[in-house]
């Protein structure tokens, strides 16, 4: 294969890796922040949602956001697979649907953007967020009274 050759076939490449990045960019929502959180789980927004706590158990121990239900980051993927009856047998929520979105959280945002990823490929057509601040942020910013506005 000539250096031309190699040439062109790495910029098409390197230009469908870009079209395929961009366009998960663009249809993704954006990160949830604490004060949108705030709100969700409290019902002022109105949103539908699941709030999904992807630590595991042993950290979930030591305080989780109100309504989250834990399912740990090594059996997310597997968990969204399921049948939705299996889903409520296991983890005691219906099964999160596209008429709603999916918010993800972790200790710090890692893990939690590592379970999007997971579960998009599973279920692609979910409406998934992460709250990247996750556990630490909700931990600083729910303690005293803040306003919900």
């Amino acid at each position: 294969m000539t250096a031309a050759i190699r040439s062109v076939l790495a910029t098409v490449s390197s230009t469908a890796r870009f079209r395929a990045a961009s366009a998960r960019l663009y249809t993704t929502k954006p990160d949830v922040s604490f004060g949108e959180l705030r709100q969700i789980i409290h019902g002022v927004s109105g949103s539908s949602y699941r709030l999904i706590d992807v630590r595991e158990p042993h950290e979930v121990a030591s305080g989780r956001v109100p309504t989250a239900t834990n399912i740990p980051l090594g059996e997310v993927a597997a968990a969204f697979a399921l049948p939705p009856s299996e889903f409520k047998a296991k983890y005691g929520i219906d099964r999160p649907t596209p008429s709603e979105e999916t918010i993800f959280y972790c200790r710090s945002g890692k893990r939690s953007q590592d379970a999007i990823d997971r579960v998009e490929k599973v279920d692609p057509k979910l409406v998934t967020r992460n709250y990247r601040g996750s556990w630490l942020n909700y931990a600083e910013n729910a303690l005293g009274d803040k306003p919900l506005a």
